[in-house]
């Protein structure tokens, strides 16, 4: 059995293998837990890398190096670091990838890691080779090879010996000195055929056939690099690279049709790889060709992408391009293109002339080593210094968030499992802004962000020693408390100071704030788990219209339902449960209600309480929705003029496909459309109005019912009201309730004017939640006939009107 780190590392070879499925096989089976998240992060930008998905790669191994940081796991860090600079240099930002490189290089020094130091020199040798710095990188290949010689160097393997031989056979063929390049490239290309690497295999043949090539033997080069591309065992590790220097072989050997081929899958690989220095050679070299499809856009995207790095050799080429394509007419070029062509040409004598200049006086220097030595040293403390205030500096702003400066969701994590493991009891609550929306479209994005700012000064200023408020996306929020007894009334007096008046605009606007909370370590037991507690928590508080829920486990005993939910609909588990609305004035049943339910086969009948907030997180609701739609109206094409009533999510509304799944069921069901409603509630109808408003006309012209549910529970305007066109109202059961305790209180005028005000407007109006004849006789008393309730009947499956069974 081996232990967490060997199996690590036999995960790592597997990656390295090049076998793209093997590699996620072996990611997916792999258990990360005795790791932590940093090696998960760390496997999947290297399955990234390989897979030419250079972005991805990069954000992952960020990811892998700030947690790696974290946990003070200074070998992955470093290795993560070594990885970001690689990709970074993929994607044609070389500044990040030196600052990626010299990063990597302080923390292997500071582990006295020879080996780590030759790995992050030929990395920043490499960089230097691809800006055209050929002393540079020489400086930095020869350091690499001296660290990899160190007395007591620790065995390397080959793979930093063909990286070294890889860099100094670019350095030569920069020079032109091919024949010299072409002797590294064959060493890096029998190492690695030794080795058994077929993807650095590939890369060192590449670069040697492009020296065969340059030196005269375009003949042989071709044939051998036809060869390559074309056998099945390396077709699939085939770079944009590969294919460009196959194009501009073939081009040499006049074999033009053959060469634009390569070309333009050279293109389009580097465009879908984020490889934007092929993409950009790619397109130069084929413009070249004549009858080929670049244009002058082409040309200029070239430019502005070259001018992003500081790789100027790239640049010229562009500009040479671009003096020279028949897309530009001499008035460009003359205006636009020769001048910043000479300028490159400028810059690159000048930069050429400081490196003779810098190997002179490197040499005079040497005359005197003691001189040279105390300048060394001083000019190594005073790099220390500023190198390690920027690494401070850059990884704060990598644990923080930009705009409030707040802890972010990296560092939040990364104290809860610190806090975990320390078994000491705390608080977790997960808060976040209620219609925060509707603040960002009032306000504009701006204000809405001033906003977010000032509740986060404001929980922090709640705030005692020790504990915590982070950033954790969006206008959510999460706090860490140390209790102190009544964990209600602390964290209720935290969110008061949160929820007083913003000035916004030069308008006060009042802001409320919900909450979920969790303890540790009654409601978890992982870190995970906890932060999974609280989250339901919200939900809860949210779907209850509370300031803050503290999690029950009661409530949420089927809470690990993804993977039930995720095969419900295919295994025929939901059903569809029905309670009618009756016109107590014509003692008649107008419609009824089809509401969702899940009768698991693991867990039996669950109500929508239970599984409705884990399944709006997702797609899925979408899909689900259109069955419930389907069903709804099948069932209700046998009940005569009874109407069926269904409730539309967030997600299904904004679904483009919304018209279409609604016109599909009425057709398949035959249900006429006037028996159909659909039911929408404030919030829903507020995210996005100009659209809400195409849609319902569409709904309503085609003879759909839309009633807006829970009305007077949300915030939306009364000319809102007016625009859209409704088919009724139906008054939030907690009106209804108030309204029977106190019948002369703000409630009852409250449903009074709803009463008014729907008939004004003509729309129809329905009471929810009536359960007692005390109900009935509050709500029929202030005009309202039709309602729907346990005091008629409960929801039932396969209901059927009466006359209809």
């Amino acid at each position: 059995m081996l232990d967490p780190a060997a199996d690590f590392e036999q995960l790592i070879r597997v990656i390295q293998s090049g076998d793209q499925d093997a590699a996620a096989q072996a990611i997916q089976h792999h258990d990360f837990s005795p790791l932590g998240p940093e090696h998960r992060f760390y496997a999947h930008a290297l399955l990234h890398y390989f897979a030419h998905r250079h972005q991805p790669a990069a954000r992952d191994a960020e990811q892998a190096a700030s947690l790696a940081l974290i946990a003070q796991n200074t070998e992955l860090h470093a290795s993560a670091l070594i990885l970001l600079g690689t990709c970074n240099a993929i994607l044609f930002d070389t500044d990040a990838a030196t600052g990626s490189f010299r990063r990597a290089l302080e923390v292997f020094e500071r582990r006295e890691d020879h080996a780590g130091r030759a790995r992050a020199l030929v990395s920043l040798a490499n960089i230097h080779a691809l800006r055209g710095e050929n002393v540079q990188a020489l400086n930095f290949a020869q350091e690499a090879l001296n660290a990899l010689n160190t007395p007591g160097t620790v065995d390397h393997g080959a793979g930093l010996t063909i990286t070294i031989n890889n860099v100094l056979g670019m350095v030569y063929f920069h020079l032109e000195a091919f024949e010299t390049a072409e002797r590294y490239f064959r060493t890096c290309a029998s190492l690695t055929l030794a080795q058994g690497n077929p993807t650095a295999y590939v890369t060192a043949t590449v670069n040697l056939l492009e020296c065969v090539s340059r030196d005269g033997r375009n003949e042989e080069a071709c044939r051998e690099i036809a060869r390559l591309i074309d056998q099945p065992e390396y077709r699939a590790l085939i770079t944009p690279h590969a294919l460009n220097t196959a194009g501009e072989i073939t081009l040499r050997a006049g074999q033009t049709a053959q060469a634009v081929t390569h070309l333009q899958a050279a293109r389009q690989m580097g465009l879908d790889s984020g490889d934007l220095e092929e993409y950009c050679r790619a397109i130069i070299l084929l413009a070249q060709v004549d009858g080929q499809p670049v244009t002058a856009d082409d040309i200029r995207e070239v430019i502005r992408i070259s001018e992003t790095d500081s790789r100027s050799d790239l640049l010229e080429q562009g500009l040479q391009t671009a003096v020279q394509f028949g897309g530009f007419s001499e008035g460009q070029k003359v205006g636009e293109f020769y001048p910043l062509l000479v300028k490159v040409m400028q810059h690159r004598a000048v930069t050429l002339r400081e490196q003779t200049i810098q190997e002179l006086t490197k040499k005079a220097e040497l005359d005197n080593a003691r001189r040279l030595a105390e300048y060394e040293q001083q000019l190594r403390l005073s790099a220390e210094e500023t190198v390690q205030r920027q690494v401070e500096e850059l990884e704060r702003g990598r644990l923080s968030d930009v705009l409030t400066g707040l802890p972010n969701r990296i560092m939040l994590m990364a104290q809860l499992l610190q806090q975990t493991q320390s078994g000491a009891p705390f608080l977790l609550a997960t808060l976040d802004v209620n219609r925060f929306q509707l603040v960002n479209d009032m306000y504009g994005h701006d204000l809405a962000d001033e906003l977010l700012c000032v509740l986060a000064r404001r929980l922090q200023g709640a705030l005692r020693a020790g504990d915590l408020v982070a950033r954790v996306g969006g206008d959510e929020f999460a706090l860490l408390l140390a209790p102190t007894g009544d964990a209600g009334a602390q964290l209720g007096q935290v969110l008061s100071v949160a929820a007083q008046p913003v000035s916004l605009g030069g308008q006060s606007v009042r802001v409320s704030v919900s909450a979920g909370a969790a303890l540790w370590p009654q409601d978890a037991s992982s870190a995970e788990g906890l932060r999974r507690a609280s989250e339901l928590a919200l939900f809860d508080a949210k779907a209850q219209a509370e300031t803050v829920r503290f999690f029950d486990p009661r409530e949420h005993a089927h809470a690990g339902l993804e993977s039930g939910l995720a095969h419900a609909l295919t295994r025929g588990e939901y059903q569809l449960h029905y309670q009618p609305l009756v016109d107590t004035r014509q003692r008649r049943i107008v419609s009824a209600e089809a509401l969702l339910r899940w009768n698991s086969a693991e867990h039996g009948l669950q109500s929508p309480a239970t599984f409705m907030p884990i399944l709006e997180r997702g797609d899925h609701i979408v899909e689900v929705g259109a069955w419930v739609l389907r069903e709804a109206c099948r069932a209700a094409s046998g009940w005569g003029d009874v109407r069926v009533a269904v409730n539309l999510s967030a997600r299904q509304f904004a679904s483009p496909q919304l018209l279409d799944t609604v016109r599909q069921a009425l057709r398949d069901s035959g249900l006429r459309p006037q028996q159909l409603e659909l039911e929408i509630t404030e919030t829903l109808m507020m995210l996005n109005p100009d659209r809400t408003e195409r849609v319902l006309k569409d709904l309503r012209a085609d003879g759909v019912r839309v009633m807006l549910d829970d009305f007077g529970t949300g915030y939306s305007s009364l000319a809102y009201l007016s625009r859209f066109p409704l088919s009724g109202l139906k008054i939030d059961r907690s009106f209804v309730r108030q309204m029977v305790n106190a019948p002369h209180g703000p409630s009852a005028a409250i449903v009074r004017a709803m009463v008014s005000l729907s008939r004004d407007l003509g729309l129809e109006l329905v009471a929810e939640g009536i359960e007692t004849a005390q109900d009935l006789d509050a709500v029929t008393g202030e005009g309202i006939c039709i309602v729907q309730g346990y005091h008629f009947a409960r929801p039932l499956p396969d209901w059927r009107p009466p006359g209809h069974g």
